[in-house]
């Protein structure tokens, strides 16, 4: 864009909801988001705003985008909010964690991260159900980008009401997969739905898929399969890591989400060290623990080293398959599972099917990985060693497009 070309449209800002940008998946998301913006709204010249608690940090991680401001936290927010919800006014008078001036002051609120909507423990999701109130309380239009629903039948009937009557209130609901549009049918929601490819797409819309000998192996293990499958996932995660170094291959314990204040309950590379630790030392030399690899840049050249990822976050697994990498997605909710049914039925991925594979994150046994090691140095005899994989023509085919361009902000 020239300068004198950026002088003659509006200028427009978006608010984005909280993403923790210590979580690649969370910067993926908040790059490709931008990526599709500027395609959708060519007529404004748009600048954007992240909220942070490490405001620092991320004016650095995302400081080649100048028209992006990170907005810091305030600490007496906190007790503001406590307050609210202490005297049950929470969801009525809601306020941001930062400043609501910089909240007021935007023209379009995007709420973006894909587990959000798939994360009950019986209750609403409010504080993100706050942003669309607080957006249209204000005038403020509301789209979502890049989400997966699931688990709304945990919730009682009064909450996946209000919970269906806030979807409502969206301008466009831009989902992942074709099972999340039908699963928003099911519940009646009755806001515009189109399919649109992960955030990560809008980056990298095409790549060459690489098969050919497996030597290196990347893993990535996240606390919330722990989580959910208990402690002893490590030990299957040794066990199997063990026998594939026994059988001649190395590895990269890659994290892809780390956490600033030491929460070992986000922090990736504190599951896979308990991995390494499970490891028998005389096998650990076939181990490099990637601690240092922090920031989308960094793991991205991390998983360039490898040729298999296994993976359990969505979008170390994207990150890869964007990448040309064969890939095992390790399902902790069905969002692995949705996602890679809709790449290969519904994309050209499907070109290179055998390149992937999905398990229940604890099922996973020796005879699972070689399986797909196996399929993906065939897929080198049966179809060459660059296989090109575009999804450009069909991003630029969507209906998103005529639904984003009737949006007016």
């Amino acid at each position: 864009m020239t300068p004198s070309s950026s002088a003659t449209k509006p200028r427009k800002t978006v608010m984005f909801s909280y993403l923790q940008l210590s979580n690649v998946g969370c910067e993926i998301i908040i790059r490709g988001s931008i990526k599709f913006l500027e395609r959708a709204l060519p007529q404004y010249e748009l600048h954007y705003i992240v909220s942070s608690y490490f405001a620092d940090r991320d004016r650095a991680l995302l400081a080649d985008i100048p028209t992006l401001e990170v907005v810091p936290m305030l600490k007496w927010k906190r007790y503001l909010r406590a307050i609210l919800r202490q005297t049950q006014r929470f969801d009525r008078l809601w306020s941001p964690r930062f400043s609501s001036a910089a909240f007021r002051r935007s023209d379009l609120f995007v709420s973006v991260g894909g587990d959000i909507y798939t994360i009950f423990d019986g209750r609403l999701p409010d504080d993100w159900m706050g942003y669309e109130h607080f957006a249209t309380s204000h005038g403020i239009p509301s789209i979502m980008f890049g989400a997966n629903m699931e688990k709304f039948e945990i919730l009682s009937q009064a909450k996946r009401d209000l919970l269906v009557t806030h979807l409502d209130r969206f301008k466009l609901l831009a989902v992942r997969d074709r099972a999340t549009e039908t699963y928003l049918a099911k519940h009646k929601v009755t806001s515009p739905v189109e399919v649109y490819p992960d955030p990560v797409y809008s980056l990298r819309p095409s790549s060459v898929v690489r098969p050919g000998k497996v030597r290196r192996i990347g893993l990535n293990l996240s606390p919330l399969a722990v989580e959910k499958f208990g402690p002893g996932i490590i030990g299957t995660y040794a066990g199997v890591v063990s026998d594939l170094i026994h059988a001649g291959y190395e590895f990269d314990f890659i994290p892809h989400v780390y956490s600033s204040d030491g929460d070992t309950g986000l922090d990736d590379r504190f599951t896979l060290k308990q991995v390494y630790e499970q490891v028998d030392p005389a096998l650990r030399g076939a181990i490099r623990l990637r601690e240092d690899a922090l920031g989308f840049a960094k793991v991205s050249d991390a998983i360039r080293e490898v040729d298999l990822m296994i993976a359990a976050r969505m979008h170390c697994c994207l990150n890869a398959l964007t990448l040309g990498k064969a890939v095992y997605f390790l399902e902790y909710s069905a969002k692995a599972k949705t996602m890679l049914d809709w790449l290969v039925s519904e994309t050209p991925y499907g070109t290179v099917a055998d390149a992937y594979a999905t398990i229940p994150a604890d099922a996973i046994k020796l005879d699972d990985v070689t399986r797909l090691i196996a399929a993906f140095e065939k897929l080198a005899q049966t179809k060459g060693d660059a296989i090109p994989v575009d999804l450009e023509p069909q991003l630029a085919a969507s209906p998103i497009w005529r639904a984003m361009g009737s949006l007016t902000l």
